[in-house]
Order: structure tokens, then sequence, then C-alpha cells
């Protein structure tokens, strides 16, 4: 679980894991540098996880979300890893989804639909440990996640350049597959492209793409817009080095070095 000085938000991800009909995991939290009270929602979740939660940190200088991950990769024991956000609630039955979905040759893409300011803020502790937060999955918003997974459906039976994303607040894929690529290229700095050339590198090792887009959900809780992703040279720098003519499945820069 990515996350950097949103200690609010973390606190309600971390316990929608409470309620999860799967009990056998771990928690890895990939902290970008956080100086709020990120460790001491953290301490508090350790007191009250069934499982084993683990902090990896390392100090902030700009936006290195890649590099924390492949630190946080590295903290991880389970035989595959679910990636998510700090500000992504899990439905219950995420966790069993993709566990019973996983396959070595596989790249799990779940889904996530987005709620507004004054939902998220109308959400409660208590909303979040009884998984009553679950009534904000409304019939019009699961629609929506099904047009998604049609539409990933299609890009994937296409074999679509690029598609379907990946995104970083819900896929998961084998700790093998990420050896293999050297995880995250920590060459992206700065918000954007990181998953979709995992989702390449990964590709080519044969690691394909699979839609869980309208069954393995997350409510993705409003915040401020981040920083980064208004940085427009380093979103084109990014975005070319995604783009390279030359990409390698196994990343220099990566996990291991």
């Amino acid at each position: 679980m990515n996350t950097y000085n949103r200690a609010n938000l973390l606190k309600l991800a971390l316990f929608s894991y409470l309620g999860q009909t799967e009990k056998d995991f771990e928690i890895v939290i990939a902290d970008d540098g956080s100086t709020d009270n990120t460790s001491e929602v953290i301490d508090l979740f350790k007191k009250r996880g069934p499982f084993q939660v683990k902090h990896v940190w390392q100090e902030h200088k700009g936006h290195r979300r890649a590099a924390i991950l492949n630190q946080g990769i590295k903290q991880c024991s389970g035989d595959y890893i679910l990636f998510t956000d700090c500000d992504s609630l899990a439905m219950r039955n995420l966790v069993e989804i993709h566990k019973t979905s996983a396959r070595k040759d596989r790249l799990l893409c779940g889904g996530y639909v987005r709620i507004c300011k004054e939902v998220t803020e109308a959400i409660t502790e208590e909303d979040v440990l009884t998984g009553d937060f679950e009534r904000f999955l409304t019939r019009r918003l699961k629609m929506t996640a099904f047009k998604k997974h049609l539409k990933a459906q299609w890009q994937i039976l296409i074999k679509k350049p690029r598609r379907p994303h990946n995104m970083g607040l819900n896929f998961s894929v084998s700790a093998e597959a990420l050896s293999r690529v050297n995880g995250y290229d920590e060459y992206f700095e700065g918000w954007g492209s990181a998953d979709g050339d995992l989702r390449e590198r990964l590709r080519m090792i044969k690691v394909t793409p699979t839609s869980l887009y309208n069954t393995a959900l997350v409510l993705h809780m409003w915040h401020p817009t981040e920083k980064t992703k208004l940085n427009k040279k380093k979103r084109t720098r990014n975005k070319k080095h995604a783009r390279r003519s030359n990409i390698n499945p196994y990343c220099s820069k990566g996990i291991k070095g």
C-alpha cells in the first residue's frame, strides 16, 4: 500500500482490510517520506490488525513512488502481491477475488470507482469497520465499473498497445514475475507511466492482463490533486521513457538495483 502524508485517508483504507473475507495476508505500507501522523496511524492499526503489518519508509525527495514500492516488494513474504493506495477503500471481497483469480501468467487488473468530496468526508471509521461504507457503491457506480470491464476485455482481445490500464490502486501479480522484470523502473519520478511500463514489461515475459474491473473493486476517496500530476515536464519525461523503443523486460534500476 503506497502512501504519502495522507494519514486520515490511510486510516480508513487500512480499516477496510479488517473486514476482508480472506484473512490470510499481510500488509506492507510503502511510505514515500510522510511527515504527518502516518506512523501513529500505522502503530494503532498494528494493534488492531489480525495480520502482520510492515512499514517501509524512505526520505522524501520528490515523488519517488516507484522506488518506495520496490522497497515494499522486498518486504513482501507472499507469492502474490496486491498493489493499492492509501486513498482506496477495499470492498470486503477484494483480497479473496484477487487470490482465487491468481495465476503466474496473469496481471490482475482490479477496478475502482471515484467518490466525491462530500461522500468521502461523510464516511466514518464506524462505516468502514462495519462495512457499511459499501452502501456508497451505488447501482450507477457498479454499472460504470461494468462498462470499464467490457472496455478492458475488448482491449485485451484486440491486444491494444498500452492497454488496459493497471491502476496502481488495485492490481496484483506474482512475486516471481516481479522478480523476473526487476520490479518497478525507478527512472520514473513524479506522477504517471510507471504502472503502464511495468505492465508492458510483464507482457514481454508472457504475463498478460486479466480484467477484474467489475468484481475486485475499491472506492477511490477524494483528495486534492497530486502536485506532481501538474508537473507537465516530469509527466512528459515519464511518458517518453514509457514509450521508448528499446524497452527491456528487466529494468536496470529496480528491485535489485
